[in-house]
């Protein structure tokens, strides 16, 4: 998660408050990094593809990884074992290389202890034979190096290790020399070798570098030490195409040097650098570094690589980028809260006339995969093994993005049944998504199904947690779905579990609040849904599908949902049923939860625009059940004075009153988005605008309680207070209209009301307790 300071006020009552319980009036504003909300589904990977995955399309500079490839390591130790007896396993070799911490080493080494601290090692064993004490010289040098060139994270260890280092901190570079002369064994010189020159490059001595490749490795490449040292050459030299060239040889030839290569490949320099390649293969490497880094639309150069080397690994992840950029395009503006691609070429197109940009970029992200689409379709026959699988995978993915339910399905039934592990669960997404478009979603059977997709999904996230992005946009879809087919108690909860996974793949730990359990549901449930969902709830013998949705998005109580249920007939005035909800609810539920106790605290009978500051008295024990027993009562009584209790009553629930939580979750100053409107994709004034026939915002039924007490008073203290709330009612519709939406603004008009209460009423205790200079001053 991200935060951003914005320069304009904030919700004062902002649901970001009423989630995470602290108070932020101004400034600091909550958004999620774009990476975060894009949507992927295409995940089909093969083998290969883990020292690329720093390249997978991102909004982020580069992608985030969370296993990386240690095929270059595994190298090494095999050369090792080739060259010091296969009785040693490499993974011991990896051991002693790779996990063993130079000052465990050197203090084993230096107390001769390394037989007893790596008792069972076969590696440690075998060097320590007579015959392998070159060897053994040379790790021993290695770990002592290695010690050196992290001394800011050994200090506190110095007194322990002794003096282990030639000539003080620093290993002279004649002794590295002496070191490479020395060693008989070409193995031995060339490591050596390799650690003088990255010992030089670190030491900003480019031609000391460039002269150790050139006399050690250039005619001896026959080893993984080569493109690493050839990386290290490759950044001493200053001519731009060159060095290059010489990256996109080192990316070829290893993995470990990958990211390193792209944070210094060039980009401005393509043309000058593909003059350099020497025949296809080298030209085609070129072209796919350049594509790994190219965010639009790609198909040419897709295209030139398939045509040198068409069965490329590199050529199958330029495919998955592909697919990968066509869902930003086309998912993330229609299922995110972003409403716009993650990868944003010219922002302001999309503000100027969104609707226009939205369409326009819709049909010309269409008719590229199309494009996309017919070019893999025509080359899946040529290709082979888990090439074939691979590419019956991305078109079928390609036809779902499409909607081409049909054509996707043919696709997926090609993919074998011997397909590896990720295109197998791509396999099980792509079900899912026909399922979901096809299929009668409340069938208990079509259900099953989409469990047991769901389930195999989930079980492969324990071992790789990037898939986390997949499974998060798997539900936001599926929760569409479900919604389009009217179950929003099914649509709700895989909403929540879509956004549980896409906040369990950032870097924030993400614990549902109330309104986590409940905001799908009080801005898109009917009272039929909120029926479905606590029956749900409630339902001892759920379906595996119905277990699973339930999983980790139910709320911990019951009562959440009654609660929803209970305001959104009350939204609907519908009283006997929000009375019949909350009359079922335990009493002391608005005390305990949410933030009720801290909003539902006055008396919802005295008019919170008539009170001074200090008048307000934050003490009230809210029930809403009483409350809507009081408000069926005062119906029934139809007085001037019921009237003028149920007119201060609809003023307080109303947006500008003190109990405004009867009918909303969170409350804004100044009526703009906030935290609960970016969740759920939208901004929900229009819908605060209808609750309680506008009440809420334009105090419609306040106002009507009001001029009936106008009607039935005969009491020119209650026709005062009746008149002066009328007027405060129609300038807070005005205020509510201009200052809160983007309506031009027009000069308000007082009604009569303002100029009977300083004329007919001017001798009451009311005009005495509420006239003010700034009431007058309104008279047209």
């Amino acid at each position: 998660m991200v935060f951003k300071i914005y320069p304009s006020i904030m919700r004062i009552f902002s649901s970001f408050i009423l989630l995470f319980f602290f108070q932020v009036s101004f400034a600091c504003g909550w958004y999620e990094s774009a990476e975060t909300s894009r949507l992927a589904l295409f995940k089909s990977e093969r083998e290969g593809f883990l020292k690329l995955r720093y390249f997978c399309y991102s909004a982020n500079s580069f992608h985030e990884v969370n296993m990386v490839s240690n095929k270059d390591q595994e190298l090494n130790c095999l050369e090792w074992q080739k060259k010091i007896g296969s009785k040693v396993t490499t993974d011991d070799i990896h051991t002693i290389l790779y996990e063993t911490d130079s000052d465990q080493f050197q203090a084993a080494y230096h107390t001769n202890t390394l037989k007893k601290v790596f008792a069972k090692n076969t590696f440690i064993a075998t060097l320590l034979l007579p015959k392998n004490k070159s060897f053994f010289d040379y790790l021993v040098f290695a770990k002592q190096l290695e010690y050196n060139n992290v001394p800011n994270s050994k200090w506190e260890s110095w007194n322990s290790i002794k003096s282990y280092q030639e000539n003080g901190n620093t290993v002279a570079l004649g002794s590295y020399n002496q070191k490479i002369l020395k060693a008989k064994d070409s193995f031995l010189k060339q490591r050596y070798a390799f650690l003088i020159l990255r010992d030089r490059f670190y030491n900003s001595d480019k031609a000391e570098v460039i002269r150790l490749y050139d006399t050690y490795f250039a005619d001896n490449k026959n080893t993984i030490l080569e493109p690493w040292a050839l990386y290290y050459k490759a950044l001493c030299i200053d001519d731009f195409p060159l060095q290059n060239y010489l990256l996109s040889k080192v990316f070829a030839s290893c993995d470990d040097k990958s990211y390193a290569v792209m944070l210094h490949y060039n980009f401005k320099q393509t043309a000058a650098t593909l003059n350099l390649a020497k025949n296809d293969e080298e030209r085609n490497m070129i072209l796919i570094l350049e594509s790994l880094r190219n965010p639009a639309p790609d198909l040419k150069t897709i295209k030139e690589v398939y045509k040198l080397n068409s069965n490329s690994v590199y050529f199958s992840f330029l495919i998955q980028r592909e697919i990968n950029k066509l869902e930003d395009w086309i998912f993330t503006p229609k299922y995110s809260v972003n409403k716009v691609p993650a990868v944003n070429f010219d922002e302001m197109s999309w503000y100027d006339n969104y609707e226009k940009a939205k369409e326009e970029n819709f049909n010309k992200d269409t008719y590229y995969l199309r494009q996309l689409r017919d070019f893999l379709i025509s080359i899946h026959a040529k290709v082979s093994g888990e090439q074939k699988d691979f590419m019956a995978s991305a078109i079928a993915q390609l036809c779902f993005i499409d909607d081409e339910i049909d054509l996707g399905k043919k696709y997926v039934a090609m993919i074998s049944d011997e397909a590896n592990a990720s295109i197998q669960m791509q396999k099980n997404i792509q079900l899912a998504l026909v399922a979901l478009k096809q299929d009668n979603l409340q069938d208990e059977k079509t259900q099953n199904k989409l469990f047991n997709y769901f389930n195999a999904i989930e079980d492969l996230v324990e071992n790789d947690n990037s898939l986390l992005k997949n499974l998060y946009s798997l539900y936001r879809i599926a929760s569409n779905e479900f919604s389009k087919q009217g179950d929003k108690a099914t649509a709700g909860l895989l909403f929540l579990k879509s956004d549980l996974k896409k906040e369990g793949s950032d870097s924030w730990y993400y614990n549902p609040s109330f309104y986590s359990y409940t905001g799908y549901f009080e801005r898109y449930a009917t009272l039929d849904d909120m029926d479905n969902l606590i029956a749900l709830y409630q339902k001892e013998d759920k379906t595996p599908f119905e277990k699973y949705i339930c999983a980790g998005t139910t709320a911990p109580d019951v009562n959440f949902y009654k609660d929803v249920k209970g305001t959104i007939a009350f939204r609907k005035n519908n009283l006997a049923i929000a009375y019949q909800v909350f009359a079922s609810m335990p009493a002391s539920f608005w005390q305990k939860n949410y933030e009720y106790r801290n909003y539902l605290n006055e008396n919802p009978f005295v008019p919170k625009v008539l009170q001074k500051e200090k008048e307000r008295k934050f003490n009230y024990r809210f029930n809403k059940a009483e409350f809507i027993a009081k408000l069926i009562e005062l119906k029934k009584e139809n007085t001037a004075a019921s009237n003028l209790q149920l007119a201060h009553a609809y003023f307080n629930v109303s947006y500008w009153g003190n109990s405004w939580m009867m009918l909303a979750y969170d409350w804004s100053s100044s009526g703009g988005e906030n935290y609960s409107d970016y969740v759920y994709g939208e901004d929900n004034h229009d819908a605060e605008m209808k609750y309680q026939n506008s009440n809420y915002y334009r105090c419609t039924l306040a106002k009507m309680y009001y001029e009936k007490v106008l009607e039935l008073s005969k009491n020119k203290e209650e026709k005062a207070l009746a008149s002066l709330m009328i007027f405060e009612c129609n300038y807070y519709d005005y205020y509510g209209i201009f200052a809160i939406s983007d309506t031009e603004r027009m000069p308000f008009k007082s009604g009569e009301e303002i100029t009977d209460f300083y004329s007919l009423y001017s001798k009451t205790r009311t005009f005495k307790q509420y006239n003010c200079p700034l009431l007058k001053a309104f008279i047209n």
